[in-house]
């Protein structure tokens, strides 16, 4: 590009940018993308049920018939409450609560993954179930985690 010169002024500048600036949906996308970074943390149980969703609909896809030894492994957090319980119990009845709800909570997720690669994640009960238990993990993991915040801010 060429700028003729005027007369008793100065030359002028012209910055041209090799890089075409970014569209809206782009910006919005880098601006999602940073946000989500930043709160990872955060939302670690829905990545995981999408991940397992993704996991199990492949299961249910190659071989089905693993279901059978998920759904004797779905049993195994109950077992392992029970077990904790019978040898030691908890010193508070918070701490009791917490751990039964946690081991009810594992069940359940092993059990949806053991129903999900026998019938199909696909199906819509099947994915109703992975949406409750998915909304049920991340906020008991949000709770749980003001909970310790709290808890450490307090003992210091």
């Amino acid at each position: 590009m060429r700028i003729p010169r005027q007369r008793g002024s100065e030359p002028v500048v012209v910055v041209l940018s090799s890089e075409p600036s970014l569209s809206l949906s782009a910006r919005a996308t880098l601006a999602v993308g940073r946000w989500a970074w930043k709160h990872r943390r955060s939302w670690a149980p829905t990545g995981i049920a999408t991940t397992l969703l993704a996991v199990t609909g492949m299961l249910y896809l190659i071989e089905p018939r693993t279901a059978w030894a998920l759904a004797v492994l779905a049993l195994a957090p109950a077992g392992v409450w029970a077990w904790g319980m019978l040898r030691r119990r908890p010193s508070s009845r918070r701490a009791a609560i917490w751990r039964a709800v946690l081991a009810a909570s594992a069940t359940a997720g092993f059990a949806w993954i053991a129903v999900a690669a026998w019938v199909g994640p696909h199906r819509p009960s099947v994915f109703a179930a992975w949406a409750v238990l998915t909304l049920i993990a991340q906020v008991g993991w949000v709770v749980a985690r003001r909970l310790t915040v709290v808890s450490e801010k307090e003992s210091i």
